[in-house]
């Protein structure tokens, strides 16, 4: 059974993260202009197969957990596996916030740029936050040496350098591809 978990949990995973790059690849693609309706069909189609993937994922993890705590209470003390659940539990909760704030001002009528400045940078945070929090989710999947060995404020400081990297990086990429489209209209 949790051979099965494992590989159930796993292919969720590699899923919803090949789906989620996929999807920030057109987006980026489109540089923030006008969706068209196939690119708005593919958004909110793409939207749910990540959520799809992100229940799996919540199903089989807790199955993993329950079978460990069951061969071993002492599972549950492994500071690494309650990290994880807070990264999972961030980017379930700010999926929450895509589907229903920054996919609508992605879709909007006039491109991501007739957003007022304060809306672009919470539809930029909450993209950082996601691919972010999908690939640390991961990383700790895998980071076996982690487990039982480092604390649950160690992981989460790598977290949030990881997300402080990724918010430096898109915050970059927000402003040279503003420029580049104020320019255009000027």
């Amino acid at each position: 059974m949790k051979t099965f978990l494992v590989y159930s949990h796993l292919l969720s995973a590699c899923f919803a993260i090949g789906v989620l790059v996929m999807q920030d690849l057109a987006l980026a693609k489109i540089q923030g202009r006008s969706m068209n309706s196939r690119a708005i069909d593919e958004l909110k189609a793409n939207a749910g197969m990540v959520s799809i993937a992100l229940i799996m994922l919540w199903v089989t993890g807790f199955g993993l957990v329950a079978q460990g705590y069951l061969n071993d209470p002492a599972y549950i003390l492994n500071q690494k596996l309650w990290a994880k659940v807070a990264v999972v539990i961030t980017l379930t909760l700010n999926g929450v916030i895509l589907h229903y704030y920054s996919f609508p001002k992605l879709m909007a009528p006039q491109g991501f740029w007739s957003n007022k400045t304060n809306t672009q940078l919470i539809v930029v945070a909450t993209a950082v936050i996601s691919l972010v929090s999908w690939l640390f989710a991961c990383y700790l999947g895998i980071a076996r040496t982690w487990n039982n060995t480092v604390s649950f404020s160690y992981v989460m400081a790598f977290y949030a350098a990881a997300l402080t990297f990724g918010s430096f990086i898109a915050l970059e990429v927000w402003r040279s591809v503003r420029k580049s489209v104020t320019n255009a209209y000027t």
